[in-house]
């Protein structure tokens, strides 16, 4: 699970304490939000880290806004040398914590939205993920799709949602991949998005609401982007 450059916004609250060296614990309330940064072994650089901090106001706040206000309004931020994934969203007291292995940023150090594409799924909070009220494809895609929405500097990480369908890409293929598929079925179908996340959060998902919101089943929807994609290809 999984810049533009951005000047940190004026913080309404502030704490920070430096037990070592570089080690640091930043505590910030911005917007309804309060997030504490905790990096005891010092192993990010102070830029990153001001990135990092940066990147989750900057999306964090409009993502809660626009899908879940009731998503949690204290998330922590933990910087883990033994973790040696990219990044992840526990689950039950963890569900609001996203754990960043450092390595990658060290790197990758211009990654920082992958914090973007975190935050989402916080603010998702589904239960049962990888259930068949929550694929793991659909859950993937949609922090995806937010990446993209939301994010401050994509580019600047070389993250992108691919333009061009591979033969062995397929709707359930997951992350950017569906965030594409969800990207180009939103353009057509406005507030779909929405309402799949929500379904999801409700544990009310199945595969009958693309029908219901597009007016095609999953399998029409994807041959016709598809399609799409093929066309605009051959078309550039």
């Amino acid at each position: 699970m999984r810049l533009r450059r951005c000047l940190l916004a004026p913080v309404v609250a502030a704490t920070l304490a430096f037990p070592a060296a570089h080690a640091a614990e930043i505590q910030q309330t911005r917007d309804g939000v309060t997030l504490t940064y905790q990096d005891a072994s010092g192993s990010t650089a102070a830029g990153v880290r001001d990135r990092i901090i940066a990147t989750f106001f900057a999306t964090y706040p409009r993502e809660r806004k626009d899908f879940h206000p009731s998503a949690p309004s204290s998330v922590r931020i933990v910087m883990d040398p033994s973790y040696d994934g990219v990044a992840y969203v526990g689950e039950k007291e963890k569900s609001a914590t996203i754990t960043i292995n450092p390595g990658w940023l060290e790197k990758h150090p211009n990654d920082t939205d992958l914090v973007t594409h975190e935050a989402m799924h916080i603010v998702q909070g589904y239960p049962g993920y990888a259930s068949e009220q929550a694929p793991s494809w659909l859950v993937e895609g949609i922090a995806d799709y937010a990446r993209d929405q939301y994010g401050v500097d994509n580019a600047a990480g070389g993250w992108a949602l691919p333009t061009q369908v591979k033969p062995e890409h397929k709707v359930d293929t997951g992350y950017r991949v569906t965030g594409a598929f969800l990207k180009w079925s939103e353009a057509g179908h406005p507030g779909l998005v929405k309402a799949l996340d929500a379904a999801l959060r409700k544990g009310s998902y199945t595969p009958a609401l693309w029908k219901q919101h597009t007016g095609d089943g999953l399998p029409t929807l994807w041959d016709a982007y598809v399609s799409d994609q093929a066309r605009a290809e051959t078309d550039a």
